[in-house]
Order: structure tokens, then sequence, then C-alpha cells
């Protein structure tokens, strides 16, 4: 049975047996805690998703709490959020609920467990709370970057669309879970810094004077140091300050070569690059998905991209159905030829 638990605006999933389902409610109970027995069924899982705090006990037979622990953290709502494990009173039960994905673990009896049990409760919600606070201030990224794309309604849907390619091609190119779900949060976000950039920019039509190259160009810069200073997202400021360089050195802002430019801004860059040309925009016509493969590779051969990595772009755009495949279905360029741009 799954005990959820309310306290204040708190929310607890207890996984327990009955019997010690009995002795940790006792404690908690001691803290204000309210009880709201929940079936373990689809809605017990939704509940769990609403969790501030888990509690899983492994004692007697471990074997379902353990599978419970590692479910839990495998759950992307669910990984910051603390998950404490009740084990037998030994090393070795608490070492393999750690190994199993528990932040913390316990043990013991009577009234002394009773009182470190609260106290745990105390000490992981006062942290849980530092991160929901910090969770509400990574939101408000996400919003000022979706009030870049609205800025624009050429670009609507371009950070959607960019995230899922990015991560698509990151599956492909063998990266793991965590370096996909990075690549798809960066798609959001790698154009953040547009928001410090004047509209009459953004959407001029035509090529850009030096002087408003230069400014275009601090967005890079501008969107790391909003990102920054959250620790929740700080991980993808690397992609999001080097989604322009290039592998010859001849990109921006810090002229990375080879090595020294990220598989992870390498590969968002694809992905916004074929976004870009395969949509249409004021300040250049819209290319198939076929003409932005061959001027990606058109690139590679310059230097500037990796020509299997430009492949392995192809074949995830193919599988989501991006890119418009037949010429007739794109409309007249906006503006002349030789005034066309890629952002």
């Amino acid at each position: 049975m799954l005990r959820f638990h309310r306290l204040s605006t708190t929310h607890l999933v207890i996984a327990a047996p009955d019997s010690a389902r009995t002795e940790i409610a006792t404690a908690l109970a001691a803290i204000d805690a309210e009880s709201i027995p929940v079936a373990i069924n689809a809605a017990a899982g939704a509940e769990a998703l609403k969790a501030d705090l888990t509690l899983v006990d492994l004692r007697g037979d471990p074997r379902m709490g353990l599978a419970l622990c590692v479910h839990f953290k495998s759950i992307p709502a669910l990984r910051l959020v603390p998950l404490l494990a009740i084990t037998e009173d030994n090393a070795a039960a608490r070492a393999t609920a750690l190994d199993a994905g528990a932040d913390d673990a316990m043990s013991g009896s009577g009234a002394p467990f009773a009182r470190e049990l609260q106290s745990r409760v105390r000490s992981h919600l006062r942290v849980r709370a530092q991160l929901s606070r910090l969770d509400d201030a990574t939101q408000v990224i996400y919003a000022l970057a979706n009030a870049v794309e609205a800025k624009d309604v050429y670009t609507e849907g371009h950070t959607e669309r960019v995230g899922q390619l990015s991560a698509l091609i990151g599956r492909h190119a063998g990266l793991d879970a965590d370096a996909q779900d990075a690549l798809a949060k960066g798609g959001v976000l790698h154009d953040i810094g547009k928001i410090g950039i004047p509209n009459a920019l953004l959407n001029k039509r035509g090529v850009l004077t030096a002087k408003e190259r230069i400014v275009m160009n601090k967005h890079p810069i501008i969107g790391e140091r909003i990102c920054e200073p959250l620790r929740s997202i700080r991980d993808l400021c690397p992609m999001i300050r080097s989604h322009h360089e290039r592998l010859d050195g001849s990109g921006y802002p810090d002229g990375l070569r080879g090595d020294a430019f990220p598989l992870s801004a390498q590969i968002l860059q694809l992905a916004d690059i074929f976004d870009a040309i395969t949509t249409d925009r004021p300040y250049h016509r819209a290319r198939t998905r076929q003409g932005a493969v061959e001027f990606m590779l058109g690139e590679a051969r310059k230097g500037w991209r990796d020509a299997e990595l430009v492949k392995v772009c192809a074949r995830a755009a193919e599988e989501l159905g991006l890119g418009r495949t037949r010429e007739e279905d794109i409309p007249p360029p906006p503006a002349p030829i030789g005034s066309w741009r890629w952002e």
C-alpha cells in the first residue's frame, strides 16, 4: 500500500508494508502530517509526481522497494526529489539502498528511530524547498526563452523543433539519456540571449552591417550570462555559448577549433541551422530537407562542420518529418538573393 501524506503544502509519498507504514505514520504525526491513503495504481503514480519527498521501506524483503527506488530516480520529474530509504540496521543494506538511487538511508526502531526520522524528513524538506525556489527561477528563464521566440512570428516553434531534433541526433550519436535531455533543454534556451538584441536586427531583411553583426554576435554570451547563475541549467551554458562556433576556428564568440568545440554545441548547432534554413524567414527563402543537408555538407567541406554528424542530423530530421520535401511547396524568396543571411 502506498500512502500519500500532506505536510501543510508539502507532499510525501511513502511505500511501505502495512506494519511499517503505521510506525512511519506515527512518527510523522509528530510533525502534523495528514495521512491520505492512495492505492498502488495509475492514480498513485500521478500522486508520486507531486512528491516533495519519497520514503521507501526496505526492511524485510527489499526487492520491490529497491526496484521502486530505481524507478523513481528514472523519472525526470523526480530526480531532484529527495528519496529516503529505511533499511535493516547494517552498512551493507544502507549501501545497497544508496546504490539503487536513494539519496539517504537510515535504520533503527522505537523512539530514537522516530526522532531521527522526523529530523531527516525536516532536513530533506528544507533542501527540497531550496530546490523548488531554484525551479521557480528556472521557469522564469524558460518563460524568457518563449518571449524571445514570440518577438518574431517567423520563428514560432523553432526552439521546440531544435530541442527535439538535437535530442534525436544525440541519441543516434550514442549519447546517454541525460545528454539527450540536456540537448532538448538547450534547444529551447539556445537563443535566449536574443532578448538583448533589438527587434530591428532580428527581423532585418537583408545582410547585417559590420556594426550590426557585432551586436548580433553577442547573443550567445548574453544567453550564457542569463543561464549561468542557475545551478539547474548551468550545464547547458557551453552549448548556449558555443552554438555559433566552427570547427576551423572561424566561428564566434571564442573562435573554438577542433575538439575544443563541444560535441553538444555541434549537435545543437546543426539542429539550429537545419531548422533555420528549412523554415520561412524574412531574410531568406526556405530550403527543402535535402537542400538543407546539401547546404550543411557544403559547409562541412569548408571545414566548418562535421560531415558525419551532418548525416546523422539528416537521418534524425527525416525520422521526425522536419522540412519540406518539394521545391514547389516553398514560397518565393522574401528578399533578393544577394541579401539573404543565415542565423
